[in-house]
Order: structure tokens, then C-alpha cells, then sequence
């Protein structure tokens, strides 16, 4: 049996990422599973709620801002897990559910979503972690989030490309190193983004190409994520001011960053 799930590594991980373990807050204002997203008439319902609730002026801007909090809340925590942990944590996503507290402006919480989730599993790696990692990124991006992301696309309607970019923005900065890891713990860290970002075929991501190698350059002959973003994601359209990685300004713009 395995207990990382009881251990103090995933909670650590539950705690950075506000998952709540179990079904949605009874109190909640809206929920929706996971699963619900990958069906277009219920997923055009839900970000057209999320819109008026963010004050979003469309839909395009709201299932684009949707698209960067689940990269956030579901998919940097499978990858820390992944990566970190040498651990496969997954749940159904019908069982699993965004969810929205009640009277957010009561404690300064945000109007975006929040992510319960129930069923997990922990499954360590076979003897041969490549093999078990492509397995691993292949159920999380081609089975579950690439249909989910094709929903979005539909109904907003989003180019895929900004959509990808919006993920890799919130998964890149897992992989950047620090101070703190060891050489092992690095090269696996380099080695994991290089084949998250690189090497890993289109096919385990549910596309013809692999979607995050237009946003990565080399550094120092690994992968890096750009600093720059080569896609906009609509930010500005819905808060009046740009992302500090927003292609659409230059660095004589500094005043209208955020």
C-alpha cells in the first residue's frame, strides 16, 4: 500500500494549492466536475457564469482565464507529485469539482475557482521511470486535460496555442531550479521538463505536436521556458493593465505592467 497521500509531502502540496480534500464546501455559490468540462453544452454554461462572476467581458476572456487556473490548481500539482515525488496522483474527474466559496469578498479570496477533490491514488514508478513518465503525462494532458481544453477552445472561441501557453505558464516555474536541490534532484528535474517540453511526442498531449515546445528556448543547451510569452492571453482585456510576459508590449512600457 502506498501512503503518500497520508504523507507530509502531499499535504504540503494540498496546502500550496488550497486543494480541498474531499467533496466541494456545501456552502459553495457553483461547482462543477471536472468531468462536466469536457461536455460543450455544460462547459459554455459554466464560463459563461465565470464571466460574469469575474468580470469578464466575454467569453473568449473567460474561458481563457479558466484555462490558466486549472493549469494552477489541477495540473502544477500532478506535476510536483510527478516530478518531486516520483509519485502518479490521479482522480475521477467526475467526482472532482471546481468550486466557488461563499462570499469570497468576506475574506479578500479571489472570484476564480478552487479545486475538491475526492478518490485519489498514488501510484509509485515501475522500474523504468521513463516508461511509467510517459504513462503519467500521457493520462494527464492527451485523456483529460486536452479535451478540456478542446471545450474551451470551441466555446470561447480560444486559439489552442494560447490555451497550451496558458498551462506552460503556470507548470514552468516547477521546473525552475533553485538553491535548495540537489544534484539528483536537479538533473531529474531538467530531465522531466526537457521531455515534458522537447522530447515527448505530440501524441501524449492529444495533439499532432508536442504544445509546449514553441514556448521553451535553450539555456545552456536544456530547456528553459521563454521569458517572454509568444501568445497572448487576454489578461489586459478584462483588468485594463498587461502581464510582465505579455507579447504585446515592449520594454519601453514598463509603466503598464503588472
Amino acid at each position: 500500500m502506498d501512503h503518500y497521500l497520508s504523507s507530509a509531502s502531499w499535504k504540503q502540496i494540498a496546502e500550496e494549492y488550497r486543494l480541498w480534500l474531499g467533496g466541494p464546501p456545501k456552502d459553495s455559490i457553483r461547482t462543477i466536475a471536472l468531468g462536466q468540462l469536457h461536455e460543450e453544452a455544460a462547459c459554455r454554461e459554466y464560463v459563461s457564469w465565470l464571466k460574469d462572476y469575474i468580470g469578464a467581458p466575454d467569453m473568449q476572456v473567460a474561458a481563457s482565464m479558466l484555462a490558466k487556473r486549472i493549469g494552477y490548481l489541477w495540473i502544477a500539482p500532478l506535476l510536483t507529485a510527478m516530478t518531486f515525488h516520483n509519485r502518479e496522483v490521479s482522480f475521477p474527474l467526475d467526482n472532482s469539482f471546481l468550486y466557488h466559496p461563499a462570499s469570497p469578498d468576506i475574506k479578500g479570496e479571489t472570484h476564480f475557482p478552487f479545486l475538491a477533490v475526492s478518490g485519489l491514488q498514488a501510484i509509485s514508478p515501475a522500474e523504468d521511470r521513463e516508461a511509467w513518465r510517459e504513462e503519467v503525462i500521457k493520462e494527464i494532458f492527451a485523456v483529460r486535460l486536452a479535451p478540456l481544453l478542446q471545450t474551451l477552445a470551441a466555446i470561447g472561441p480560444v486559439p489552442m496555442a494560447v490555451l497550451w501557453e496558458n498551462i506552460m505558464v503556470r507548470i514552468a516555474p516547477l521546473y525552475s531550479p533553485g538553491a535548495e536541490e540537489s544534484g539528483q534532484d536537479r538533473q531529474r528535474m531538467q530531465a522531466d521538463f526537457a521531455f515534458l517540453t522537447r522530447t515527448a511526442s505530440g501524441k501524449l498531449f492529444g495533439a499532432r505536436r508536442n504544445p509546449f515546445t514553441p514556448f521553451t528556448e535553450n539555456n545552456d543547451k536544456a530547456p528553459v521556458a521563454k521569458n517572454k510569452r509568444s501568445t497572448c492571453c487576454f489578461y489586459y482585456r478584462m483588468s485594463g493593465e498587461y502581464c510582465r510576459k505579455c507579447p504585446k508590449i515592449d520594454n519601453e512600457n514598463e509603466s503598464q505592467l503588472k
